[in-house]
Formats: C-alpha cells, sequence, structure tokens
C-alpha cells in the first residue's frame, strides 16, 4: 500500500531542520513558500519556528507574513531544498500517480484560490488607503503635552495628528488593538506612505501600544517626521519615537520605517528616491540590530547604534532612550560620527561589500566595492584576509528582463568622477565572450576600475542577484502605461531602459521658461509650428494605434527647413538629437528603436543611396525591421519601433529614389509627405521684428542649443494624467481631421497624418507646454495639407494613378523616337520595338504593346495601369472588358491588340501646384 504523509507535517518536519537563525533572506523564502502552500494557516507554524531564534519578533514577523502573498511563486519545493541543505531527508513514499484530469483540477483550485487572494489584498489596500485620509482629515495637530510625547521628550511635528479613540473607531469601523489590548485615549496618527502615496496609518496610544490600519500596505512604506524635498542626508528610525527624537537632536530629516524588517525596504525605497542623499541607519540594540546591519550594508547606508557606556540599562535600547538619558547633545554627536560597518569577519567571507563613504569604523578607505576572500595560512597559522578594491561604487539595483521571460538585465548605478549617480541597465549578454563591450560602456560611464584585474568588475555584476525585479524595454516610448526614456521613466517605477550602449542622446539643458520663448517664435510661421507639433506628435502614435508617420520639409539650400528641424528636435534633446540621412536601411532601423514613440529628425536627404531609401521609407514608417536569424540559423523576432519622422532635404522623398533608378510607390510618398518650404521669407512668413530671416533663424538655432529637453517628457506627463482622467485622442483627432475637408482614400490618409501634428499642438497649448492659442496649431496643420494637396497631381486621384501616367508619358518621351514607328509603314531600323504611332489631325497617338506598357509602369498589375488610362482618358480603344481593340499594322501585314494612347491626357505637369 501507498503510505501517504500529511503534506502539513511534511513540511514542519522539514522546517524544524532548518536553524531559524538564517540570513532574513532565507528566512523571508521560507515564510513564502509557507503562505504559498497553507495561505494564512502557516502562520502559526512559521511563528512557531521563527520564535526559536533570539532576534524574534513576533510583530516584525506578523508584517513580513501581511507583506507576502498566496500567489506568489515560491512553492515547498523551496523550503524542502533548503531543508536538505541542512541534512534534512524526506520520508520515501511510494509514488502515487494522479490522473491528468484532478491534476489540472488541483491547478485550476491553486489558480482561483491566488487570483481571489490577489484581489482580496488590492481591495482591501485600497479601503485602507481611503479610510487613512478620511482619518488624516478629521485628526487635528497633535500637541506636545500628549501623554506618549511628553514621556518620550519629544515635540509634535506637523507630521503627527490625534484623534480620540471613539471618533477613530467610528472612521475606522473597530476599536484598534495591540498585543490583544485595545488601544485607549488620545490616538496619534502617523501617516505612512509608499512611493509617496498614502496606504495607511500608524496608531500610537497614550501608553505606546502601537497598531496599523487593517489591510493596508506598510512594507516599503514609511512615517516622515518632517517634508522632504531634495535633503542631503535622511536618518532612518525603527519607531517614531527614535526618529523624533533623531530630528530634535540633529535637525536632520528623519523617517520611521516601522518594523526593523522593514528597514531593508525603506533604505533602498530611500536610496532610489533620493540617490544623493547620505542615509544613515539608527539600529536598536538587541532585537532587529541584525536588519539594521543588513539595511545598511544593501543601501550603501551609514549605520549607528546608541551608545550607553557600561551602565546600560535593559530597557534602553534605540536612540530615544539615549535622548531621555543622556541628552540632545550626546544624541547628535552619535550620529553625526557614524560610519558604514567595517570589513566582513572570516564566516562571511567570501562576499562583495560596497563602501560609499572614505570612513570605515575610524580609518579611511578608498571608496567602492570590493571583494572579500581569504586564502590559507602558513602550517599552523590562521587563514589570510583578502580585502581587493575592484572599482569606484558601483551599485546593482535590480535584475531586469522582459515580458517573455527573456533579455535579462542588471540596472546598475554608476557614481561618475563628477559625483553624480547615473543609472544604466546592462544585459546580462554584454559578458558573454571577454566582455570588452560591457567595460567600455562602465568606462565612458565614468567608473574606475583595477586594470590589473579587468574581469573583477564583470565578476562582481554577475554575482549580485537582487531581489528587485524590473522589466527591460529595448525600445524608447510606451511599455503598458509607462513611458521609457534612456534616462528616465514616465508613469511607473517597475521598468527601465535596457540596451548595450547609452547611444540615445535624449538630454536636458537649460530652462523650461528659456524653451517657450523659442516657441513663441513658431507664431505666425505654420511650418515651424508644424515642426515642434510633430516632435509632440510621437507619445500620440501608440494610444491612437497609428503605426508611424512622416513629414519631409524640402527646398533650395539656405530656406530655413533644417531650422525646423532643429526647433523640433529641442522638444527632447540638444542638437545632437538630429540625426542625418547617412545611414544603411539596417542603421536606420537601429535609430527607430531609439527614438520610438518620440520623434525621428535626418536631416540630408541627399546624403542616402537611393536604394536604402527605397527600402527604408516603408520600413521607418512601418515600424518593424528585417527578421534575421540567430546563430543558430532561427529567426530572431524583428525589431518593432513606432516614429514620427521629420525629414529634410532639397528634393522630395521620390525625385531621390528616381536617381538611382527606383519608382517611388504611392504607399511609399504617403508615409512620408513631402513639404515644400512655401514662406515669404523662406521658411517663414513672420519674422516678429527681426531684420532678415537668416537673423530669425539664426536666434532659433542659438536658443534650440541652449534649452532643450524640457517640453517633450512634460508633454508625456500631461498625456498620463489626462488619459486618467478620460482624455478622448480618437474624437480629437477625428474632430481635426475633418476640418481639413479631405476627400476620402489617399488624401484622408494624408490628412490623419496633418491632423495628428495640429492635435498634438493644440494639446500642448492646452497643458501650458506651449505659449500658443487654441487654434494655433489646428491652422498651422491646416497651412501645411493644403501646401500638400495643392503640389499633389490628379484632382483628387490616387497617388498610383499619378504615378502611372507619368510613368507612361515618361516612357513616350525617352523611347518615343526610337522605339516607335509610323504604324502605317516605315523604313527606319527599330530595335526593341515598342508599338507604332500613327497621326491624327492635330497630334500623335502611340500605339503600345502589352510587353511595353508592362515595362513603362513596372511595379503596377497591367489591370491597374489600364484602369487609370481609360479613367484619365488616354486609353482610347478599350472594348468593353477593357482590352485594346485590334489595329492593322502595314510593316507586320496583320492586326494587333495594341493600347492606343493619347499623350496630351497623360500631362500631369500642370496640376503640380506648388
Amino acid at each position: 500500500m501507498s503510505t501517504l504523509l500529511d503534506e502539513r507535517a511534511q513540511a514542519e518536519a522539514a522546517l524544524f531542520c532548518i536553524p531559524p537563525t538564517v540570513p532574513r533572506e532565507v528566512w523571508w523564502r521560507l515564510a513564502a513558500a509557507l503562505k504559498h502552500a497553507f495561505g494564512d494557516d502557516g502562520f502559526e507554524l512559521f511563528a512557531r519556528w521563527s520564535s526559536g531564534s533570539e532576534s524574534f519578533v513576533e510583530a516584525d514577523a506578523r508584517d513580513t507574513w501581511r507583506s507576502l502573498s498566496v500567489a506568489g511563486g515560491i512553492t515547498l519545493g523551496t523550503l524542502f531544498a533548503i531543508a536538505r541543505e541542512h541534512g534534512h531527508e524526506r520520508p520515501k513514499v511510494d509514488r502515487v500517480l494522479v490522473a491528468p484530469a484532478e491534476l489540472q483540477q488541483r491547478r485550476a483550485e491553486r489558480e482561483a484560490i491566488q487570483h481571489a487572494d490577489a484581489e482580496q489584498r488590492e481591495i482591501e489596500a485600497k479601503h485602507a488607503a481611503t479610510v487613512s485620509a478620511a482619518v488624516w482629515q478629521a485628526a487635528t495637530p497633535a500637541l506636545n503635552h500628549h501623554p506618549y510625547l511628553t514621556r518620550k521628550a519629544v515635540r509634535a511635528p506637523e507630521s503627527l495628528r490625534e484623534l480620540p479613540v471613539e471618533k477613530l473607531a467610528k472612521l475606522i469601523g473597530y476599536t484598534p488593538k495591540a498585543r490583544d489590548a485595545k488601544l485607549v485615549g488620545r490616538i496619534l496618527i502617523a501617516p505612512v506612505r509608499v512611493e509617496g502615496r498614502l496606504s495607511t496609518i500608524e496608531m500610537i496610544d497614550e501608553a505606546g501600544l502601537k497598531t496599523a490600519l487593517k489591510g493596508g500596505v506598510k512594507q516599503g512604506g514609511f512615517w516622515s517626521a518632517v517634508a522632504m524635498e531634495t535633503p542631503t542626508r535622511i536618518l532612518i528610525a525603527e519607531g517614531v519615537a527614535t526618529a523624533l527624537s533623531a530630528l530634535d537632536c540633529t535637525g536632520t530629516a528623519a523617517v520611521a520605517a516601522l518594523s526593523a524588517g522593514n528597514l531593508l525596504k525603506v533604505a533602498r525605497a530611500l536610496r532610489h528616491q533620493h540617490p544623493l542623499a547620505e542615509l544613515v541607519v539608527l539600529g536598536d540594540i538587541g532585537n532587529g540590530d541584525a536588519q539594521a546591519r543588513e539595511a545598511a550594508e544593501k543601501s550603501g547606508a551609514a549605520i549607528c547604534f546608541p551608545d550607553f557606556g557600561k551602565s546600560r540599562a535593559d530597557d534602553q535600547t534605540d536612540f530615544n532612550d539615549l535622548h531621555c538619558s543622556a541628552g540632545a547633545r550626546e544624541v547628535a554627536r552619535q550620529i553625526e560620527s557614524a560610519q558604514q560597518s567595517g570589513f566582513p569577519g572570516l564566516k562571511d567571507r567570501p562576499c562583495y561589500r560596497l563602501y560609499e563613504r572614505g570612513a570605515l569604523e575610524g580609518r579611511k578607505v578608498k571608496p567602492g566595492v570590493y571583494w572579500h576572500g581569504s586564502k590559507a595560512g602558513k602550517t599552523d597559522e590562521p587563514q589570510v584576509l583578502i580585502d581587493k578594491w575592484i572599482s569606484t561604487p558601483l551599485r546593482v539595483l535590480a535584475a531586469t528582463s522582459n515580458g517573455e521571460d527573456a533579455e535579462y538585465g542588471r540596472l546598475l548605478e554608476i557614481l561618475s568622477p563628477a559625483g553624480k549617480w547615473k543609472k544604466w541597465a546592462m544585459p546580462m549578454s554584454m559578458l558573454a565572450g571577454d566582455g570588452s563591450e560591457a567595460r567600455g560602456v562602465l568606462l565612458s560611464e565614468g567608473l574606475v576600475f583595477d586594470l590589473n584585474d579587468r574581469n573583477a568588475i564583470l565578476r562582481y555584476v554577475a554575482a549580485q542577484i537582487p531581489s528587485v525585479r524590473m522589466r527591460a524595454a529595448s525600445v524608447t516610448g510606451w511599455d503598458r502605461d509607462a513611458f521609457v526614456l534612456p534616462h528616465t521613466v514616465i508613469g511607473a517605477d517597475d521598468i527601465w531602459f535596457q540596451a548595450s550602449g547609452r547611444t540615445a542622446p535624449y538630454a536636458t539643458a537649460g530652462t523650461f521658461e528659456g524653451w517657450k520663448d523659442l516657441a513663441t517664435l513658431a507664431t505666425g510661421n505654420p511650418l515651424l509650428m508644424l515642426g515642434i507639433s510633430a516632435a509632440m506628435a510621437g507619445p500620440l502614435l501608440g494610444p491612437l494605434n497609428v503605426d508611424g508617420a512622416g513629414l519631409h520639409i524640402y527646398g533650395d539650400s539656405s530656406t530655413g527647413k533644417t531650422t525646423a528641424e532643429i526647433a523640433a528636435v529641442s522638444v527632447w534633446g540638444g542638437p545632437h538629437f538630429k540625426r542625418t540621412w547617412r545611414a544603411t536601411a539596417n542603421g536606420l532601423e537601429g535609430a527607430g528603436t531609439l527614438h520610438s514613440d518620440t520623434l525621428l529628425a535626418l536631416d540630408e536627404l541627399g546624403e542616402i543611396d537611393p536604394k536604402s531609401l527605397y527600402e527604408a521609407a516603408y520600413a521607418l514608417i512601418n515600424g518593424t525591421g528585417k527578421t534575421r536569424a540567430n546563430r543558430h540559423g532561427e529567426a530572431k523576432a524583428a525589431a518593432r519601433w513606432r516614429v514620427l519622422l521629420l525629414s529634410t532635404g532639397e528634393l522630395t522623398i521620390a525625385a531621390r529614389m528616381s536617381a538611382g533608378g527606383f519608382e517611388a510607390k504611392a504607399g511609399q510618398e504617403l508615409r512620408i509627405l513631402d513639404i515644400p518650404v512655401h514662406g515669404r521669407y523662406g521658411l517663414f512668413e513672420e519674422l516678429h521684428g527681426r531684420g532678415s530671416g537668416s537673423a530669425l533663424s539664426d536666434e532659433i538655432r542659438n536658443k534650440s542649443a541652449q534649452h532643450y529637453g524640457h517640453a517633450g517628457p512634460m508633454f508625456v506627463e500631461a498625456l498620463i494624467r489626462a488619459q486618467r482622467d478620460g482624455l478622448a485622442l480618437p474624437d480629437e483627432l477625428h474632430a481635426i481631421t475633418e476640418r481639413l475637408n479631405a476627400a476620402e482614400g489617399q488624401e484622408r490618409r494624408a490628412a490623419r497624418t496633418f491632423a495628428l501634428c495640429g492635435l498634438a499642438g493644440e494639446l500642448a497649448a492646452r497643458w501650458s507646454v506651449v505659449p500658443w492659442g487654441a487654434g494655433e496649431a489646428t491652422k498651422a496643420a491646416a497651412h501645411a495639407f493644403d501646401i500638400w494637396r495643392k503640389r499633389r497631381s490628379g484632382n483628387g486621384q490616387s497617388s498610383e494613378h499619378t504615378a502611372i501616367l507619368r510613368a507612361v508619358s515618361d516612357f513616350i518621351d525617352r523611347h518615343g523616337s526610337a522605339r516607335f514607328s509610323n504604324r502605317e509603314g516605315s523604313a527606319d531600323l527599330v530595335r526593341d520595338r515598342a508599338g507604332w504611332w500613327e497621326q491624327t489631325d492635330d497630334r500623335r497617338l502611340y500605339l503600345f504593346t502589352s510587353g511595353a506598357l508592362r515595362e513603362a509602369t513596372k511595379g503596377y498589375d497591367i489591370n491597374r495601369t489600364v484602369r487609370a488610362l481609360k479613367d484619365s482618358g488616354a486609353a482610347l480603344n478599350l472594348d468593353s472588358k477593357n482590352r485594346p481593340k485590334t489595329i492593322w499594322v502595314a510593316d507586320e501585314k496583320d492586326s494587333k491588340r495594341l493600347y492606343r494612347i493619347d499623350p496630351a491626357r497623360l500631362d500631369c505637369e500642370g496640376q503640380d501646384g506648388v
């Protein structure tokens, strides 16, 4: 018979083979495994086991338990694996086969429980946040004579309020308890914020009993004794009273993590929010000192414990106790002397450590990353400790990966020689081979490392397994509800841009007000306004489900076309943000991923060879690169992006392609719309008091080089807020498109691109990103659309129609004499015959063979060609099925099916407009 042991009994047997003094990270993983297996019923087992440690604090264990989710991915398998490391062997039992249907049912039940648990936790958290806000609103400022504050010898800051317990109970729906005792009297209210948002409250009664609101999120959150904007130093305490003593005695910003188990998360959160601030963890003596040391070590903070001397009483454990016994000066003196902990002992080696300050337990050390190892000593001598400096300070903040369990990396933070912390998400694939590419980026960002062991820095990065997980984005722009740029992320903090180099020149300089002075010059200058509006249209592509769009401003040299592009570029970066067309199609694909959802500005169309332009014109706007094979011959995922392309040059897109013998297709011309420079002063209609167009152009260029990079991120921030408030982008785009009065088909498609730019400008004006009046950007877009429409041939016909007529007309111009002869007979020798001609009273008609007509309109289906010729009236002898009728040819002494074409009906030049 099979012997089945109860799963809980097996887990308990395994758990109690593990010492409860394991490192905190292992302790946390064991809690997560029990929570996943048994839900809240597992806490009793976890607490009973944890209590075997001298540092056990039940409140800390409970807080940790509450922070865990049944939906977590750590299972009992992890618990059993850790137990095996400590000598545990699971009892051998006969294997019991479970039917697939039962397995599926178990899995479905587990997923349902996990889903319900996650939903319930989210509901409870939202409710707790709402109730917390109501309590804070109802509470009154705390008074200095509150019994708890009086006993702790601290003053009440503005960040504390109080409420009678009876009123508090009505607001929260129950009488708060701590350790099964009800809170009584005047209750202090300390707001707890996670990522800047109120999540719960800490409640403290007159006797010092403390509890948090049911269902509220406290992990990673803290109470701040004072408001912090740009602090240079932050003191991190465990409790409210300690934080208040630290503030009163030093005048330095202080926060309370509210439990020892929360110290590390708070320290990391503050490191992220204030990367340049010095952090000091104020540890408590006894229970929680290990967590304080861990928080300081892993966040690069200094640490300080109160020193009471030899006469310390058992109940004197924190800096508030020191404040009450020794006074404010002694507290300030000890905190000011806080240092990072010393080099680790033998039992903690081998390990890496980061020391950001130059002082370590009273001695100077070179700041940076160290490798702490050991080696065997001489006979009968202890092991020799090795402390090796590897590099200047380098933090490994998080592990990154894309949403498909691939493209793993590490988010690094590098301290440059200028004293600035700079972030870079490094793909782990860069550690393959000799790692020179990764070292090159680190060096260029200012990291200094030991060149005698240049791989040591890569070994350090590879060895770090951060608990923080973040998504990696390899393309700029929208990722779910977040907007990713290489140097920042707008709308989320769990994602970062990851690339093998830092080649996207997004940057900020000068002031936003200085940039708005530049934008003011666009008033009265439609093409300049269109360029700036286009620069802000990129973030609208994703929300509107538009793959991409392009504008090409062309004209003679020194007409100001590049000036419009430079002004547009200043929305996102400096002059180097602008690229040139001098690239291959593959190179332009790479540019697309770095400018997705923003602006891709390409200057000097004449620098790209026609073949590359022909290939890139589709790919850039469609947002899809070539599918390539990896080294195993398997297809790699093609690169994807969305760009708003702004191009300049002296030729149109079609003219540049034709220089290499490539005929521009209508789809290419509609993806990148040609706009000629068409103003009284070149690009400009209004000089704003400047003496000439060149003077205005020079001023715009100078301002663009001084003030840039502000408007783009501000526009995205406003867009995110507006979308949350219900902004109906499709409706707004439709309204502007309708105002352009475009015909259906291709003309309306082009109008949508101009309307998109107009909408971006209107939104920017509405959100005060640009100093324009309402309706100005729409007028600028309409002006540009009218120019494009007048230039476009065909009187409302499609671009394909116009291109076909032009191709046949050009063919006649090139070959009308050499490859055609008189239908009635001729002595001339005709090579590579395309047909014949016949003379009427006032003009010559050309009789095309079907092969010659296909040659003339290469790339178009013959039926599409015939339809265009028929619609224009140029095809004179078609039957009811659009086939050419037979015509007698004297030289052939036979009748042939020939297309009779009237060249006069092919004339497109009169319709070119501008």
